[in-house]
């Protein structure tokens, strides 16, 4: 074979590579969606008043989210999957009551955005936010199996979580950061952003348990809030699934 007819065996081949590395898929039994539409939403989303709105997610982005969701989704058993994540979308950014989401969540699927390294959309930060917004879908089916009162019981007895809108009001007023604070952690708050609901509290625990950041494991030990709502934390998930205990997520291969 010559040159010319290497190069052209090649560039007849990349349709088919490329191909391979956008499309649809499945993991675990979940559908993993990189093409946008507005069907992707629920209809009570796309109301006048949530306005839901969403853009395609970059080609050259689609092969990364595939890897970070293989690894996410490898954390979860198929049949705690199969209970409750029928999707997983991939956007390259989304919006509701017109402030942009970095993820969300319905009844049955995620949501999650991707637009590249350079603007903070890492690995971490995209798969934090995948056991951020799953750990919201298994609150709500399993609640019966999350002890609430001790939750609260583990803030000061004059705290009241501040956002009833459950975040919208903290990331529209910039008070959603996700970065530990030592400042916050003897309060028992991981971030500024736990300090918005209960549910935004269990989703920043949780992300941490799945995937923590660097100093989150020094900020359990040395904090009694923080491992209070660890060890509640790690006790509904082991409700879940019984290789969940505080040992597994201390030390498994993250």
């Amino acid at each position: 074979m010559n040159s010319r007819q290497f190069i052209v065996a090649i560039a007849l081949l990349l349709p088919a590579v490329l191909l391979s590395q956008t499309e649809d898929t499945t993991i675990q039994q979940v559908k993993v969606v990189f093409e946008y539409s507005a069907d992707i939403f629920p209809d009570d989303w796309r109301n006048e008043r949530i306005d839901a709105q969403g853009q395609q997610i970059d080609l050259e982005e689609i092969a990364r989210s595939k890897q970070v969701a293989i690894k996410a989704l490898n954390k979860y058993s198929t049949t705690l999957l199969g209970y409750n994540l029928r999707a997983l979308y991939f956007l390259k950014s989304m919006k509701f009551f017109g402030v942009s989401f970095g993820g969300t969540n319905s009844l049955d699927a995620l949501y999650l955005t991707n637009n590249g390294t350079s603007l903070g959309y890492t690995d971490t930060y995209i798969e934090q936010t995948f056991h951020h917004e799953f750990s919201s879908i298994l609150f709500r089916n399993y609640v019966r199996f999350f002890d609430t009162t001790a939750w609260k019981k583990a803030n000061d007895p004059n705290f009241d979580y501040n956002d009833p809108e459950s975040g919208v009001g903290a990331i529209r007023t910039g008070r959603s950061s996700q970065v530990l604070d030592t400042s916050l952690a003897r309060y028992g708050f991981l971030t500024e952003y736990s300090m918005s609901s209960l549910e935004n509290d269990l989703n920043t625990m949780a992300q941490n348990l799945f995937l923590p950041d660097m100093s989150f494991w020094n900020i359990v030990n040395k904090y009694p809030k923080i491992k209070t709502k660890m060890q509640l934390l790690a006790a509904f998930y082991n409700k879940l699934d019984t290789r969940y205990t505080e040992k597994y997520f201390r030390n498994f291969d993250h």
